[in-house]
């Protein structure tokens, strides 16, 4: 098909140079782990982002006499504005390339970040934290866009579920700050909760100094040179060289077209983003009615103090780093798809389980609470959490930031939904209530990715533009 890269060839016909696709994790040099640091940290912001904000509503809830619908309208604000930025931003890096949008998304979160503490009322902090939400909104489409372009097919899935992992590693730095807040100030609660939005632009900042050194997506670069950008052939060659050690390695681009919105539907290809529009709103209604209310369902079901909740919810993110190091080990290995939908019936019948134990009892034990959510999150991130960055890999280069961009609009009416209800289900209900809609949702997960989820493991980017638009989905 003629998509492949700079595959120099001798005069008896022998490719020359490295296959870039089929490097190992120890033949990665620095820069390549660098990159991927830089693109990892945006999840950790991101994470920090979403828990620290559901932990400075256990002291804006008495603090600000929020009702149920302004707290879910706060909790929701920033996945409102993701639903903004991500499209957006990924519709522009499919056009003028990913590096410089990748360094600029998180001046947002710096510059509201910072205001989100300064606020007065209800209506300052909701348009802050929208526009918090926007610059995040950028990364959800870059920063897994630049990883599944910058790693190699035989290790994509180890790339892009490590990187997935620092969601879980922001969750924990975001409960522990929050702890650590509540401890010091907690005599001085106004100012607990301004320090812990504020602090998220610390958080910003550093990410954007150490994206500043950081290169073009190579397969994007190379598409446009074959549209006649002759510019970005040099830029591709300089970071095929950084990330092999050589000009002349093997790497698959896709088709160098133009980039085009009908790409997402061609063929069998509408099969694949559905599956996507759907699989992630109704994953998220599962995943952020517990990421952002665990201190508050903890503190409801018996611990007493907010410090405590704070510090339970930590453990229990400890528990799922594991969970994303299972994923990243075995989502090459045995794929992807096993994994996702053994981790959501897991997830699914724990919140059963929960179900019928504070349905008979009233009541959770402590050690109840905690083997409870720890089973929750541990499969949560051995399949279908690391899996809303994976499928970064399932649409063509040329149109990857807007395939990125639109699933991720889909994503926060999930997770905006989840914020803006939970507080009520459990106010109307009961926390009864909220486990049979976490776990009914999942078990939604576990079922559609049984019908539709295509397997895309070590292929490389030819490979998968040739698969998926034939309908070859298992």
């Amino acid at each position: 098909m003629g998509r492949s890269l700079m595959e120099n060839k001798d005069v008896r016909g022998k490719s020359v140079g490295k296959n870039f696709e089929e490097m190992g994790l120890r033949e990665l040099p620095r820069y390549w782990w660098y990159a991927w640091f830089t693109a990892s940290m945006g999840q950790f912001v991101d994470a920090y982002d979403t828990l620290i904000i559901g932990a400075a509503l256990l002291y804006l809830i008495p603090i600000m006499s929020l009702t149920a619908v302004q707290t879910g309208l706060l909790a929701a604000s920033a996945f409102i504005g993701v639903a903004i930025g991500a499209p957006v931003f990924g519709r522009f890096a499919d056009r003028v390339g990913r590096r410089f949008l990748y360094i600029f998304d998180l001046v947002f979160l710096v510059v509201f970040g910072l205001l989100s503490g300064l606020v007065v009322n209800f209506i300052q902090l909701f348009i802050t934290r929208l526009l918090v939400g926007i610059g995040v909104g950028g990364d959800y489409a870059l920063s897994p866009t630049l990883v599944a372009e910058y790693a190699p097919a035989k290790r994509r899935g180890f790339a892009l579920a490590s990187m997935n992992s620092f969601w879980g590693i922001g969750s924990v730095v975001g409960f522990l700050t929050a702890y650590g807040l509540a401890v010091s100030l907690g005599s001085n609660p106004d100012l607990a909760w301004r320090v812990m939005l504020a602090s998220e632009a610390i958080w910003g900042l550093v990410v954007i100094l150490l994206r500043s050194k950081i290169l073009e997506s190579p397969r994007w670069a190379a598409i446009r040179a074959q549209l006649g950008e002759k510019k970005r052939e040099d830029e591709s060659l300089d970071v095929v060289e950084k990330l092999s050690g050589s000009r002349d390695s093997t790497i698959s681009t896709g088709a160098a077209k133009k980039p085009s919105i009908r790409d997402l539907f061609t063929g069998k290809m509408w099969l694949v983003t559905l599956f996507i529009w759907v699989w992630w709103p109704i994953f998220d209604i599962a995943a952020y009615g517990s990421n952002l209310y665990t201190p508050y369902i903890t503190a409801g079901l018996g611990l007493t103090t907010k410090a405590d909740a704070f510090l339970a919810s930590a453990l229990y993110w400890v528990i799922a780093l594991f969970g994303y190091y299972t994923a990243a080990f075995y989502y090459d290995r045995i794929g992807r798809r096993i994994m996702v939908i053994a981790g959501s019936l897991v997830m699914g019948i724990d919140m059963l389980v929960g179900w019928a134990i504070y349905d008979i009892m009233k009541v959770f034990p402590f050690l109840a609470v905690m083997a409870l959510f720890s089973i929750y999150y541990y499969f949560m991130n051995f399949g279908p959490g690391p899996y809303t960055v994976t499928f970064a890999e399932l649409w063509p280069t040329r149109i990857r930031g807007t395939g990125v961009g639109l699933a991720a609009t889909f994503s926060r009416i999930g997770a905006a939904a989840s914020a803006f209800v939970i507080p009520s289900i459990i106010k109307a209900i009961g926390f009864g209530g909220a486990f049979l809609l976490l776990g009914g949702t999942i078990l939604f997960v576990a079922l559609w990715s049984y019908f539709l989820m295509p397997e895309t493991a070590r292929l490389t980017q030819d490979q998968i533009e040739d698969k998926l638009p034939k309908g070859q989905f298992k």
